[in-house]
């Protein structure tokens, strides 16, 4: 067994989870390896909703304007009865993001566009590495892997499982998920159709017995359906054949003239039945857990992927805080806080859908849905896409300004106005880089921040966050939102406001409030420690 081989953060899996962690710690300078146990990557759907807040994350990690390249758009959402007729139609409308409320690409082409991102910045995917154990002490973590080579060694500072639903990395420390498994057996698979019968709506046909679902994919659909009772006796999880698959399609979508379409080919197609369960902690000392290795949803939702990547987004810039800003262990902790407070909104949305879908009286439930009013529809469609989630339990939120539109804990719009007055629009989305803190100041007019209160800013920005800040002087919307009070806020890397302080009219934000923020938040001034964990 050779020598421990050295790096800060250990990933183990190449999944869209891993990779984002990966490709998030590398871009904010961070030193990692990611292994995966497969010796090539997949060519297979298994997932493929994208939505439009996981573009935003992406979007600064260099990914999201080839994503959007290559997926295709849900336009409308059409639920079915058993003879086809039509039981609600939605269409999907613009929310406040760049991007769509829901797109679908094969989750084998996401990975590919992360793994070659990542590959560009110097690190490559060590395939066909397997975890075989992993221990850890005060200072680090050891895993042990298995490589064509032989075995190895490697020491890290942390160590993130997002090996997926069987994790490696769950058992070696003793963890276990807790939660329901939903009684339908499912079948699903990638279907490639002929081109001229794409579409860019999402179909839920209510077939006598069972629920059939087709999602859009770029010259092919992401084809899902429950068994009925007593069907294929032999069903095994992980197991079902290509052909039985067609077989499916063709007699629920394909019984309806106006549904029907030419499967040319099945290039994956599984059996599995869906969960509701997660983790109790998403942190074991230096240990993370993210993604399906952490928790699981039904795919009614189509949460999966996107979860994975929010959590590698939210872990990369904590860990980054920890070993590139001095900041206090504790500030690790809020990743297990964050992400299970977000799960615990996925989950119950998706159990929402999944109980619509296979619920008894699930056409009545939808037939009520034609009688919203415009504004939930609006909400409905700010829901799919994510843009609507606030953090709330993280002991870093901070917020003593009169309410406004935009509070502590809750994402910055990407269409955000913040101009200084002097020069056209500034929206957010061009300011955002998802790698440093940003300090937004809002006032009525730029002449009112002096230059010795700007450098007392820029300074505690040097002393807290080692200079990895940007600074945002605005008179545009963010002043508006809580005009006439000036307001500074600090958006964290994720993107998401920290902090948020305002003054009477005529004064600016209390400097030594923000301050003490930082030292509670941090727990340690840079210029007393430098560097980071070792």
């Amino acid at each position: 067994m050779s020598t421990p081989s050295p790096c800060e953060v250990l990933i183990v899996g190449a999944g869209p989870t891993g990779l984002t962690t990966a490709l998030a710690l590398t871009l904010q300078g961070v030193r990692v390896r990611i292994i995966d146990e497969q010796p090539i990557r997949h060519a297979t759907a298994r997932a493929s909703a994208i939505h439009a807040r996981t573009m935003e994350l992406l979007a600064p990690l260099g990914v999201a304007d080839r994503i959007v390249a290559y997926a295709q758009p849900t336009r409308t959402a059409r639920f079915l009865d058993a003879s086809g007729n039509e039981l609600l139609r939605r269409e999907l409308g613009r929310i406040d993001s760049p991007y769509p409320p829901a797109q679908n690409l094969q989750q084998w082409q996401v990975e590919w566009m992360l793994a070659e991102q990542l590959l560009a910045h110097g690190v490559p995917v060590e395939a066909d590495t397997r975890l075989v154990a992993l221990t850890q002490d005060n200072h680090g973590v050891e895993a042990e892997v298995t490589s064509p080579t032989g075995t190895h060694r490697i020491r890290g500072s942390f160590l993130v499982g997002a090996d997926g639903a069987r994790s490696r990395v769950r058992h070696a420390v003793g963890m276990q998920m807790e939660g329901k498994d939903y009684p339908e057996r499912w079948v699903g698979g990638e279907l490639t159709i002929d081109p001229a019968q794409s579409v860019t709506e999402a179909r839920i046909f209510f077939a006598t017995g069972r629920v059939a679902l087709a999602f859009p994919l770029d010259s092919g659909i992401m084809f899902f359906a429950t068994l009925r009772a007593g069907e294929y006796p032999d069903f095994k999880p992980g197991e079902f054949s290509a052909e039985e698959l067609h077989r499916l399609f063709d007699a629920t979508f394909g019984q309806v003239a106006e549904l029907r379409a030419q499967v040319r080919s099945v290039p994956w197609s599984s059996g599995f039945r869906m969960h509701s369960c997660a983790v109790p902690d998403y942190r074991c000392a230096r240990v993370f857990l993210a993604g399906d290795a952490a928790h699981l949803c039904s795919a009614a939702g189509g949460f999966g992927m996107n979860a994975g990547i929010h959590d590698g987004v939210n872990l990369a810039w904590r860990l980054t805080a920890h070993l590139r800003l001095n900041a206090d262990a504790s500030i690790l902790d809020g990743y297990n806080t964050d992400r299970r407070e977000m799960f615990s909104v996925i989950d119950a949305a998706s159990d929402a859908n999944h109980t619509l879908w296979t619920a008894l009286d699930r056409e009545d439930r939808v037939r009520a849905m034609r009688s919203l009013p415009s504004s939930a529809i609006a909400a409905a469609d700010r829901d799919m896409g994510e843009v609507t989630f606030s953090y709330r339990n993280d002991r870093m939120w901070f917020d003593q300004a009169q309410p406004g539109v935009i509070n502590a804990g809750m994402r910055m719009p990407p269409g955000a106005d913040m101009c200084n007055g002097d020069g056209g629009p500034r929206p957010w989305s061009s300011l955002y880089d998802g790698r440093n803190w940003t300090f937004v100041l809002a006032v009525a007019d730029r002449t009112q921040a002096q230059a010795t209160y700007l450098r007392q800013l820029d300074m505690v920005g040097l002393t807290w966050l080692n200079a990895r800040t940007r600074f945002v002087l605005c008179v545009g919307d963010v002043f508006a939102w809580n005009a006439p009070r000036p307001t500074l806020y600090v958006i964290r890397p994720d993107g998401y406001v920290a902090f948020r302080l305002d003054a009477d009219p005529d004064t600016l934000p209390e400097i030594s409030t923000l301050s003490g923020w930082l030292a509670a938040t941090f727990g340690g001034s840079l210029l007393a420690a430098a560097g980071g964990e070792s």
